[in-house]
């Protein structure tokens, strides 16, 4: 005999809850389950077999749950939105892991997780001898020791996210997690300055391939680690991309508050943290109409930039391409795109020759720039750029766009690729 299924009346009070429509909460779904790297096209017929009973499967159900979550302003769990299975553990993805155990976070990592879109709590770690520490300054790591982070930023930059992720994970729990355990003293300041700045690392290749849980999960714990470590530098960089990632998935709010954070933490900071700090600022502050504040930050933010050369550390200096970059964002935020073209274009003349992974998301934002104001032909331009100098970039993000750009361009050749 067929088995009869429930109407699912939680879920129709909740639909009820948010004013949003069937094809409303799926396309919610959607843009959650994006946050984390997977594609789902559901629309308003999958949520209508919902409504009738069925339950999505385990993997959605936590998407759906956040989804329904950030409409609602309050914690939504898997019982109240009548979902069958496990009720995901919301917490426990925001609270950064225990700085002594890389391990687990690693093991975290296994699986697909959904972003929170949170303002970080206080750090476990920052006690008030902690906090003296980091008014005092940042622990310095050896060369030696940097080397690493370097040598896995400029795989990133050369091949993408998606290229040695897993050797920096396994380097980070079979190498450094067992540092961690058995430093003591100073040496344990600088190890967990190494660990925290190879977590911002990797973060940056999740995201790089569109898993943002999985790279929210990275920062706060590179933050967490860089409290520990008494290093205000790397406090300063992981409250600042963690903002950038907030920023980029629209939650504007938040992205500038965590912005705020970073400018105020930086505070006595060398200048190239400083202006790291700031040009976020001026993004952020953008984004939300405060204008003053946007062009106050970039003034601030320009003084503190590196010379135009390739090998300084990523984690000592400020680029000019960066720089330049976040200039554009900020101007495109004004609604002065005529403007932020030149800064684009800077930024992409002075990417270092083997930043491909920069120079492609550098080509891709100047594209968007450029198409709407009717300079299609450059725009044609950029994208044949992008299929010779992006070829074999293991990058879902650069992939992603390079889609929808030769979409876009689609329209103006009359359905015709652009060739």
């Amino acid at each position: 005999m067929a088995r009869t299924r429930i109407p699912n009346v939680r879920l129709r009070a909740l639909i009820e809850e948010t004013e949003w429509t069937q094809g409303g909460l799926a396309r919610a779904v959607n843009a959650v389950a994006a946050e984390t790297g997977t594609v789902l096209r559901y629309d308003r017929t999958t949520v209508a077999h919902w409504l009738t009973g069925s339950h999505p499967m385990p993997r959605v159900q936590p998407l759906a749950c956040e989804a329904l979550s950030r409409r609602c302003g309050r914690v939504v769990t898997a019982e109240e939105a009548g979902f069958a299975g496990q009720d995901p553990v919301v917490p426990a993805q925001l609270a950064p892991p225990d700085a002594n155990d890389l391990v687990a976070l690693l093991h975290e990592l296994s699986g697909p997780i959904t972003y929170r879109p949170a303002r970080p709590r206080p750090a476990s770690r920052a006690s008030s001898t902690a906090a003296a520490v980091v008014v005092v300054g940042a622990a310095r790591v050896p060369g030696t020791r940097n080397s690493a982070a370097l040598f896995f930023t400029r795989i990133l930059q050369a091949q993408g996210g998606g290229f040695a992720r897993g050797t920096l994970r396994t380097y980070l729990a079979e190498a450094v997690a067992g540092q961690l355990r058995g430093a003591r003293s100073e040496l344990r300041r600088e190890r967990h300055a190494e660990a925290s700045q190879l977590a911002l690392v990797l973060g940056r290749m999740y995201a790089d391939d569109l898993r943002n849980g999985e790279a929210q999960r990275c920062y706060l714990a590179a933050r967490e680690l860089a409290v520990t470590a008494g290093n205000r530098e790397l406090t300063v960089i992981a409250l600042r991309t963690l903002s950038v990632q907030a920023h980029g998935l629209g939650h504007l709010r938040i992205a500038d508050e965590i912005a705020r954070a970073a400018v105020s933490t930086a505070r006595d900071a060398p200048r190239a943290v400083r202006a790291f700090a700031q040009a976020q600022l001026a993004v952020t502050a953008a984004s939300r109409g405060e204008r003053e504040d946007a062009l106050r930050a970039l003034s601030e933010a320009e003084g503190g930039v590196g010379p135009e050369e390739s090998g300084r550390h990523p984690f000592e200096s400020y680029a000019r391409a960066d720089f330049e970059f976040q200039r554009g964002e900020a101007l495109m935020a004004l609604r002065e795109p005529a403007e932020a073209v030149p800064a684009f274009e800077y930024a992409l003349a002075a990417r270092a020759p083997d930043d491909r992974r920069g120079a492609a998301l550098t080509r891709l934002r100047l594209a968007d720039v450029l198409l709407p104001l009717g300079r299609v032909d450059e725009t044609r331009a950029l994208e044949r750029e992008l299929r010779e100098d992006a070829e074999g970039l293991r990058s879902a993000a650069v992939t992603r766009r390079k889609q929808e750009l030769r979409r876009s361009l689609s329209r103006f050749s009359g359905g015709r690729s652009a060739v």
